[in-house]
């Protein structure tokens, strides 16, 4: 951008001046911060023209602000001429002045030709020239500053009563306003965007959809509030990629806008905003986001003297663009192109850990500061709370930027580097950058630095070429086949066919019992497959979904899976017992791997729809063929046995419910009769004289409780607990992971599982044993919230070697699949691990 002359440097100052004392008013005016008293849009005196978007703003900012009646301004010299002075003493606004003096060959940059050569030229010939735009910086006056009030009462008086605030507007009705805004919600609808009732509550705009939502007028206390908030949405409408593409507003290459462009957008679409519905002659009104944004902007706007002028920038273009849709132009999306859309890259994402735990540390305050130190190539990184910039002094006590520099410099450091937090000056290298370098919290003593605390990255950096991931472990399909799944953080999961040798290393490796080795084997083989399928997406494989048809799916109405009970003659097994067509079909096995992917579905309703649309694909298609369940190897009459046996399992559950949900409100019902015995006088004063008597038989009681058999499992639990009484203790028993005691209710909450009380194992008290457990597949969905409650987890896992008794160990539970091909051995030896 070219260098500003001092007149240009002292508008902007004068610009965001009046800016910033706007929005330091709208938290005083419960968020107004323009056109409060609803006067007309500013514009010349007598000529009637309307004034650029930008330029209207700060107009109408300096008419509020002095409290003028009108936002009628006029150049120093034309009062003048028209014997209507400025008065003495007055002090004018900057006014941002627009000519084309100059036209300039498009052929040839260097051959320019004046105005007036310009228009001597055919029309064609004018197409092969554009104009050079030259800014001027004029002063305006608001007719108030002249002596039009005192020589011509009555003309001011004219222009008060047409274009002045709404109170003095006496024969403008409200209905009036109201017809132009409904005649602007249907141009900008029918040329600009679409404009669709939202039922939320809440007004937004849809870029994928490409359409702005807004409640019923009936949601918003004031109509001007509705009418504000129905213009924000058309103002973000215009950033569309396709539109004007503004940084905040859109996704480039794939990736989010960064905070500091989504703050920017939302200042840009605040100042659009508000010359719009100063056009209406309405107030215009900050939103909630932009409220808590206004510290934000004032220092960014201290910090960056050129923020001013983009922001004007985008906020003319963006009203240009609803003014060509007011005129009935159609606004015709323009096609994206190679610059507009960056292409794929397949590096790995870049990890900004060490940067983010800086922004916590620098502090107003205390007076504490960052300091990044490469001694290599004798520079520092200073990263102060705000005030980073050296064009302008907005020094903090006890942070002065010289006397850092100066320490710094007799440390040795021959470069220092100032920045804040955040923002257009804001510290966010990635976490590669931190390599070999000294990161020290520092506070300044008079002339020298004095580090507090160093910070020890050393893992972050190791770490800095690596892709995390939440979840990888190898999935088996309903071939049979092995699939790797990837979660990426915070990305979505995938799965993709690994190498057979690839296969065989992961499950060798984990045989071995190496925990380390196991997890870099893991981290290597994740970001191997994870590159792969960022170059060819077509490698993904959604383990999720079936073939079948969406018509096909609609048929199913309600899909119940559940284990049955084991006996002695057969064990138990997980049934899948749809609703299709509204009649209940004869349940089919699930086997375990389907089992296994229900619990890693991001959507397990959807799943158990494709699940059942795959076990009765032959239902579904109405091609009966055999009944059997698909993908067995069973004659007919085995299946038509095993199908009568599951109907009875089903007949079983169900009847098992039914008398479980009798005998719950039995029990509710006894619990109030007994509690309204208890309330009774009678019961009270009985149960003070037993209460002495249950105090002399506590310590026999104690005594006889010591004697209570415990289970072996609650002396195994026991005997684990007191060894790692800090931790919460996962206790594998048969498919689920068990809690108890203080841990299950512990667990009962931060997951938002059942407590139960057991029937018949006691505790070593001889009470009720406190039980709450999950399915032993869902434990990557359940531990992750534990240790984000601040828990220390201790896993015990139920180690079975075939033939062998079964023995316990507290260790890492590495995935639940089994090894292909082979059998998969188990040590026996107990090796102990912790999550926090």
């Amino acid at each position: 951008m070219t260098e500003k002359n001092q007149q240009e440097k002292n508008a902007a100052e004068r610009q965001v001046e009046l800016l910033v004392k706007a929005f330091d008013k709208a938290q005083e005016n419960g968020g107004v911060w323009l056109n409060k008293d609803g006067k007309k849009a500013p514009q010349f005196y007598l000529k009637g023209v309307t004034v650029s978007p930008f330029n209207a703003i700060i107009l109408g900012l300096h008419s509020d602000q002095s409290n003028y009646k009108t936002n009628e301004y006029t150049l120093f010299t034309e009062a003048k001429k028209r014997g209507e002075s400025v008065q003495s003493g007055q002090k004018g606004v900057p006014f941002y002045w627009y000519n084309w003096n100059e036209y300039q060959s498009k052929a040839d940059p260097e051959v320019k030709i004046s105005r007036d050569e310009y228009k001597a030229l055919t029309p064609e010939q004018q197409s092969d020239y554009k104009g050079i735009r030259n800014r001027e910086v004029r002063m305006l006056f608001n007719i108030e500053q002249t002596i039009l009030p005192m020589v011509d009462k009555d003309a001011f008086d004219k222009e008060v009563k047409e274009r002045g605030r709404l109170s003095d507007r006496g024969e403008i009705k409200a209905t009036s306003s109201e017809i132009s805004i409904n005649d602007f919600i249907l141009k900008t609808r029918d040329n600009l965007v679409a404009i669709r009732l939202d039922t939320t509550g809440v007004a937004h705009y849809d870029a994928q959809k490409d359409t702005a939502y807004v409640p019923k007028r009936e949601n918003y206390e004031h109509y001007n509030d509705y009418v504000n908030a129905l213009v924000e949405q058309v103002v973000a409408a215009t950033g569309h990629a396709q539109r004007l593409n503004r940084e905040g507003m859109n996704n480039r290459g794939g990736k989010a806008p960064s905070e500091d462009a989504q703050k920017r957008e939302l200042l840009v679409r605040e100042i659009a905003t508000a010359a719009k519905m100063q056009e209406f002659g309405l107030p215009a009104k900050l939103s909630e986001e932009g409220m808590k944004n206004i510290e934000y902007w004032k220092r960014e706007f201290k910090e960056d003297p050129c923020l001013i002028d983009a922001i004007e920038k985008d906020v003319n273009n963006t009203l240009d663009m609803i003014h060509k849709a007011e005129r009935g132009e159609k606004v015709e999306k323009r096609q994206l192109n190679a610059q507009d859309v960056e292409a794929p890259k397949t590096i790995i994402p870049k990890h900004y850990y060490v940067a983010d735990e800086i922004k916590t540390l620098p502090n107003k305050d205390s007076k504490e500061m960052v300091i990044v130190r490469d001694a290599g190539s004798k520079t520092a990184d200073v990263v102060l709370p705000a005030g980073a910039s050296l064009a302008v002094d907005n020094e903090i006590p006890g942070m002065n930027k010289k006397r850092i520099e100066h320490a710094l410099q007799k440390e040795g450091f021959d470069t220092v580097k100032f920045y804040n937090t955040d923002g257009s000056l804001g510290f966010h290298p990635d976490d590669s950058y931190f390599d070999c370098k000294e990161i020290s919290v520092s506070k300044l003593n008079k002339w020298e630095l004095e580090d507090i605390t160093k910070l020890d990255v050393t893992d972050a950096v190791k770490r800095s070429g690596a892709i995390d991931f939440d979840k990888v472990l190898m999935l088996k399909d309903d071939e049979g086949k092995w699939a790797m799944y990837l979660k990426p953080e915070n990305e979505k999961a995938f799965s993709v066919y690994p190498d057979k040798a690839d296969v065989n290393k992961f499950f060798t490796t984990i045989q071995q019992g190496n925990d380390e080795a196991n997890e870099r084997l893991r981290q290597d083989m994740a970001t191997k497959y994870y590159v792969m399928a960022s170059e060819k997406p077509e490698l993904k494989v959604d383990l999720f979904k079936s073939q079948a048809s969406a018509e096909e799916l609609a048929r199913i109405e309600r899909v119940n899976i559940f284990k049955t009970k084991a006996t002695e003659n057969k064990p138990s097994v997980i049934l899948c017992v749809p609703t299709i067509d509204g009649k209940r079909v004869q349940a089919r096995e699930v086997s375990g791997q389907q089992w296994q992917r229900m619990w890693l579905a991001d959507d397990k309703q959807d799943y158990k729809t494709h699940l059942a649309a795959s076990l009765f694909a032959d239902v579904l298609r109405k091609e009966r063929t055999e009944a059997v369940a698909v993908g067995t190897d069973k004659t007919e009459q085995e299946a038509q046995a095993d199908t009568q046996e599951q109907t009875k399992n089903v007949e079983n559950h169900e009847e098992e419910t039914k008398q479980e949900q009798k005998e719950e409100q039995a029990a509710t019902n006894k619990k109030q009769e007994e509690e309204k015995r208890r309330n009774s006088p009678e019961q009270k004063e009985k149960e003070k004289q037993e209460e002495k008597a249950k105090e002399e038989a506590t310590k026999a009681e104690t005594k006889a409780v010591a004697a209570v058999a415990l289970s072996p499992m609650l002396k195994q639990f026991l005997d684990l607990k007191s060894k790692h009484p800090d931790a919460l203790l996962l206790f594998r028993t048969g498919d689920f992971y068990e809690t108890y005691k203080e841990d299950a209710e512990k667990a009962s909450k931060i997951l938002g599982i059942t407590l139960t009380k057991s029937t018949k194992t006691k505790d070593e008290q001889g009470k009720p044993l406190a039980m709450a457990g999950f399915p032993y597949h869902a434990l990557d969905s359940y531990l992750p919230k534990l240790i984000r409650a601040g828990e220390r987890v201790a896993i015990c896992d139920q180690l079975e070697a075939p033939k062998q008794t079964a023995k316990r160990g507290i260790s890492e539970m590495v995935t639940p699949s089994a090894a292909p091909e082979k059998e998969q051995k188990t040590e026996p030896d107990k090796q102990q691990s912790f999550h926090r």
